[in-house]
């Protein structure tokens, strides 16, 4: 039987779990499985799989007792839905904090786990920038102070262990701790999740910069402006390339005095005009 707490996905898991029924039980199909479950459609399964029809509780419990779940594939599954059916961030970290809790899961998917704490948690990828500091020490006590604001001494352990453990950082011949790879992975629904996270903190510390940097040590600034769909996505374009070009330059940098975080916010202040951007 297919091993559920590989899956982040509860339809892709109903889809395999389904192929490897139908190729070892004979005479199996959705149309006797949805009547063995108790639910009066005959392809109200396939629809779930294809992510036309949501579960609710009651199909939650249906359709674990239908496939033999143990208690905790049961509530591991029953999380997967949560999470898949979840309307806000908020309600998708909890229900992932859940999942990434359970231990075969966290086994089963370890980088994922990783790159979800890398990027939720603010002071992660600063810990990472601030091995480029001249006078950088492997001190977590060091690192917790001389961040601003300061963290514990204990969660920049754990970072500094994140960090070794997804290979972002290493020591050298003469032991000293340097970054091992320029690239951050991303790309699934828990690296946007996570980086939603990492950006909603990273806007709050720039608001509170205005009070607490000082002017000579930041930049911040705004403009207002009215454009068509046609400019934006020019706009937009600028902005990538720019960054793209920013992130060049700043990575020939080999050390650094202090490290800093450049935010890009571009959002809309009325609503849209659905249908004149639809002509």
């Amino acid at each position: 039987m297919t091993n559920i707490f590989t899956y982040l996905s509860f339809r892709a898991f109903l889809k395999d779990a389904f192929e490897y029924l139908k190729a070892n039980r004979r005479g199996f199909s959705h149309r006797s499985f949805a009547k063995t479950a108790g639910f009066s459609s005959s392809n109200y399964i396939m629809l779930v799989i294809q992510g036309k029809r949501n579960l609710s509780s009651d199909g939650i419990q249906k359709i674990a007792k239908a496939l033999k779940l143990k208690k905790g594939e049961t509530e591991f599954f029953e999380n997967l839905v949560r999470f898949d059916q979840a309307t806000s961030d908020t309600e998708k970290n909890f229900y992932y904090s859940k999942i990434a809790a359970n231990k075969k899961y966290a086994e089963a998917r370890t980088l994922e786990k990783g790159e979800y704490e890398y990027y939720s948690k603010w002071y992660v990828p600063a810990i990472r920038e601030m091995i480029l500091l001249k006078n950088f020490k492997e001190d977590p006590e060091w690192i917790a102070s001389t961040l601003t604001p300061q963290i514990t001494p204990k969660e920049a352990e754990a970072a500094l262990k994140l960090l070794f453990d997804l290979n972002m950082i290493s020591k050298s011949g003469n032991g000293r701790v340097e970054q091992a790879s320029k690239h951050i992975f991303s790309g699934d629904e828990v690296a946007s999740l996570a980086i939603a996270n990492y950006h909603r903190e990273m806007i709050a510390k720039a608001a509170s910069s205005i009070e607490a940097v000082d002017p000579g040590l930041r930049e911040i600034g705004a403009i207002t402006f009215a454009v068509s769909k046609e400019k934006l996505a020019e706009a937009k374009k600028m902005i990538r390339e720019f960054r793209s070009r920013l992130s060049g330059f700043l990575a020939e940098e080999e050390s650094g005095d202090a490290v800093y975080q450049f935010n890009f916010q571009l959002f809309n202040t009325t609503k849209i005009d659905e249908e004149k951007n639809d002509k």
